[in-house]
C-alpha cells in the first residue's frame, strides 16, 4: 500500500497525516516546534515525532515511515537552503518540502486565486493570480513576521515599560502585565531576554480581549497590526474584488477587528494547511510515476 504524510510544521506545533495513495487519512500525531529556521534539528525531531504517532494511530508498524512519501510544509522553509537541508535529514523515503504558506493557501483556495494570511506564533502572506505565487513576509520573528502572536506580544511588553518610564499612561493591562512580574521591570526585562516566540505570542489573546474592551495600549497595538494586515493583503491581490483567507490561531481574532472594505473580500477556507499538503501529496506522489526520491 502507498503510504503518504502530509505535514504542517509552524513555530508552535508541527501535526503529520498519514494516508493512504488516494488520500484517505489513516492517523495523526502532533508534536512541537517544526520551524526551520528556528532550529533544524528540533524541527527535525517533531517531524519525525508526530509522523510516528500518526502511523501509530494508523496502527502501522514505525518502520514504515522509510516507505512514506512526504510533503511538508513547513516555517522557515522560505529561506535559502533549508527546505534542501531538513528533506536531507528526514526518515522518508521521498521528502517534498514546501513553505508552511504554500500548503496552506492550497487547503485555503484549492486552485481558485486569492490571497491566504497565516497567523499564528508566526505569519507569513501569499497570494496566487493566473497561476503566478508571490509571498510577502516569513522572514522570523527577529526583523520579521508582522502580525503574529509573537510580534503583537512583544510589542505588548514594550508599552508595558513605557507606562513604567512614564512615556504613556498606563492602563489595566499594563499593570496587570507588570504585576506578573512583582511590579519590578528588570524581572519582566529578565523574561524576555530568554522568551521564545511562542512565550511572546502567549500574551496576544490578552491584546484582543481588552482591546474589545477599550484598554488604550491594547487598542494601540491592535490597530497597528491591522493596518500592516490590511497593507499586505492590498499588496498582495491582484484587484479590488479578488478573495482572501485568514488562517492560524488569531485568525478569528483579527477577523473580527478588519475594516468593512476588507471584511466583505474575505472568505471561509475551503481547508486548512494540512489538507493542503496532504492534496499535493496526492497529486505528486500518489500514482506510482510520481513516486521518486526528491529532495527539493
Amino acid at each position: 500500500m502507498t503510504l503518504l504524510i502530509a505535514v504542517d510544521g509552524g513555530g508552535t506545533s508541527c501535526r503529520a497525516v498519514v494516508a493512504d495513495g488516494a488520500g484517505r487519512r489513516l492517523g495523526e500525531g502532533l508534536a512541537g516546534s517544526a520551524n526551520i529556521a528556528s532550529d533544524m534539528l528540533i524541527a527535525r525531531d517533531n517531524i519525525a515525532e508526530a509522523a510516528r504517532l500518526a502511523l501509530q494511530q494508523a496502527r502501522l508498524p514505525e518502520a514504515r515511515i522509510a516507505d512514506c512519501a512526504a510533503v511538508l510544509g513547513l516555517a522557515g522553509a522560505n529561506i535559502g537552503d533549508k527546505p534542501g537541508r531538513i528533506a536531507a535529514l528526514l526518515p522518508f523515503r521521498v521528502s517534498h518540502v514546501e513553505t508552511d504558506a504554500r500548503i496552506a493557501l492550497q487547503g485555503a483556495l484549492g486552485t481558485q486565486d486569492g490571497a491566504v494570511a497565516v497567523l499564528g506564533t508566526g505569519s507569513v502572506f501569499i497570494a496566487r493570480d493566473g497561476g503566478r505565487i508571490r509571498s510577502i513576509g516569513g522572514w522570523g520573528p527577529v526583523i520579521g513576521d508582522l502580525c503574529s502572536g509573537g510580534r503583537l506580544g512583544r510589542a505588548l511588553l514594550e508599552e508595558v515599560l513605557r507606562a513604567y518610564d512614564r512615556l504613556r499612561p498606563g492602563t489595566e493591562l499594563s499593570e496587570a502585565i507588570l504585576a506578573r512580574y512583582g511590579n519590578d521591570p528588570d524581572a519582566l526585562v529578565d523574561y524576555a531576554k530568554s522568551a521564545k516566540p511562542a512565550d511572546f505570542a502567549s500574551f496576544a489573546p490578552l491584546i484582543f480581549d481588552h482591546a474589545d474592551r477599550g484598554d488604550a495600549i491594547a487598542s494601540d497595538i491592535l490597530k497597528h497590526a491591522i493596518a500592516e494586515l490590511e497593507l499586505t493583503l492590498r499588496t498582495l491581490l491582484a484587484s479590488d474584488e479578488a478573495p482572501f483567507c485568514l488562517l492560524g490561531g488569531l485568525a478569528s481574532s483579527y477577523s473580527r477587528h478588519l475594516s468593512d472594505a476588507f471584511r466583505q473580500r474575505e472568505r471561509r477556507p475551503e481547508g486548512n494547511a494540512i489538507s493542503g499538503a496532504l492534496a499535493m501529496a496526492v497529486a505528486m506522489f500518489g500514482q506510482p510515476q510520481g513516486a521518486k526520491r526528491d529532495h527539493g
